[in-house]
């Protein structure tokens, strides 16, 4: 693990350093976020009748609050963008140690499972992307990730304490302290409120006995994470809803970009698209080609791609490690708790993926980043889904490799291919 930090520091600085400023993921828009907070000394307010170049104005604060005094002591302008992707670097290595410790609390039996997740997370090219460039995304990703890790363990502790393993049941702390992670979420990302009813979940699979479900202890529960979260982030959704008439600020968003982006229909004229069906195929491809990475806007907002070979080698590995992962599940004797452990992660990501089509109804946003908060969980099935398709010899070899190719992937790709595209005209 540890080489793996140090390697991800080695080759996020390098990101850092080569992709210029702005360049990342609606970067310039989230400057101006912090730039604000830094004039103005209070919180932007969204103006739909001018929604650009301030348009992450309504974003919640969170993020941008904790890179403020990075942005502050770092000095001048560009100093302190730089600056400010750097300390966006050291949070997402906690990411890094999560997707491991995430990976020991699936799948405590397979120890190796979540070095080669956190390895597959590391070096993602487009995950170093968005971990190296100013933005709110890699918080969120790491505040989910700490979610899900409280919530397998709420599972894990009930199960215990029915087995007998355990003599005391998980209390409702615990569950507090999950509303506490994700209230913080919610205040870096409106997304995060999509972890609440995975959270209801948890508490519902921790109450059900033998005798049914304890309906005292799922109140409790699901009260304690509920009423956190609100205490934490709940005065954000009530200004929100003064200046919005909605807590999540979201109709507004949607409504003042009608025109400002690429609706559905305008990509189907463009590229020529003639049916519903064919553009939800357009939107899988760019989604799966933006999962390895994507990189951009360059000259006239063109973007980035890898070589073609290299995204059909990934979705490869990609589609044989969710057939091993099936495999995995039914030849595993998983137990109970494991079993519901992962359908936690599921329902995320369902949640997710429901968010990110519907999304994409309104706007063409074939990024897989909005999926990212549920990357680690992913990551720790692919390590499990390749290691289970190969054969018992080969297996290290096969996870060390799929490591192995993606670091190269995230280095030699950036010199090669990345970089040189944003300094040709």
């Amino acid at each position: 693990m540890r080489a793996i930090l140090i390697a991800y520091l080695f080759v996020g600085y390098y990101y850092a350093s080569e992709i210029p400023l702005g360049k990342g993921p609606d970067e310039t828009a989230h400057v101006r976020y912090i730039e604000f907070l830094a004039t103005e000394h209070r919180l932007p307010v969204f103006d739909p009748a001018n929604p650009d170049p301030d348009y992450e104005f309504h974003q919640p604060p969170l993020y941008y609050a904790l890179a403020l005094p990075v942005y502050f002591l770092a000095g001048s302008n560009e100093s302190a963008q730089q600056a400010v992707r750097l300390f966006t670097l050291l949070l997402s290595l906690s990411l890094i140690y999560l997707t491991f410790a995430l990976g020991r609390a699936l799948a405590p039996d397979r120890p190796w499972a979540g070095v080669a997740a956190a390895g597959v997370v590391a070096f993602l090219p487009m995950q170093l992307s968005v971990a190296t460039t100013i933005g709110n995304d890699a918080l969120t990703e790491v505040l989910a990730a700490v979610a899900l890790l409280l919530m397998v363990a709420h599972v894990r502790a009930a199960a215990q304490h029915r087995s007998g393993e355990a003599e005391a049941a998980p209390g409702p702390r615990a569950m507090a302290a999950l509303g506490l992670v994700i209230g913080l979420a919610m205040l870096t990302k409106s997304i995060a409120l999509l972890l609440l009813p995975v959270a209801w979940l948890a508490a519902l699979l921790a109450a059900r006995g033998r005798d049914g479900v304890n309906w005292r202890q799922l109140g409790r529960d699901a009260g304690a994470a509920t009423g956190v979260a609100l205490l934490v982030c709940g005065w954000w959704l009530a200004r929100n809803q003064l200046l919005y008439g909605d807590p999540l600020a979201q109709k507004v968003f949607l409504d003042a970009f009608q025109g400002l982006r690429p609706s559905p229909q305008s990509f189907m004229e463009q590229y020529e698209v003639t049916s519903v069906a064919s553009y939800v195929g357009e939107v899988m491809i760019w989604t799966a080609a933006s999962a390895t990475g994507v990189f951009g806007p360059v000259h006239g907002n063109r973007f980035v791609f890898f070589p073609g070979w290299l995204y059909f080698v990934t979705g490869l590995i990609a589609v044989g490690g969710a057939i091993g992962f099936a495999r995995y599940c039914e030849r595993s004797q998983l137990q109970q708790w494991q079993k519901q452990a992962w359908g936690l992660c599921g329902a995320f990501a369902v949640l997710l993926l429901a968010s990110f089509v519907r999304f994409n109804f309104s706007f063409f946003q074939a990024q897989a980043r909005y999926l990212f908060p549920v990357l680690p969980a992913a990551a720790v099935a692919l390590a499990l889904g390749l290691r289970t398709i190969s054969p018992n010899r080969s297996a290290p070899y096969v996870l060390i490799g799929a490591v192995g190719l993606l670091a190269v992937l995230a280095f030699a790709g950036l010199h090669a291919w990345i970089a040189p595209q944003f300094v040709r005209p």
